[in-house]
């Protein structure tokens, strides 16, 4: 009983870890893209 609980959330650990270093991965993206939306509007008012 108590192994399969473990078991469970071991797995349950695994895809969380995955989903938070794909969300990481998002973030970052976006990171650039605002630093370039910035970028374009500031020397574009320039």
């Amino acid at each position: 009983m108590k192994d399969e609980q473990v078991a469970v959330l071991e797995l349950e650990n695994q895809r969380l870890r995955e989903d938070n270093k794909e969300l990481l991965s998002i973030i970052a993206q976006m990171k650039v893209t605002l630093n370039r939306l910035v970028s374009h509007y500031i020397t574009e008012n320039k």
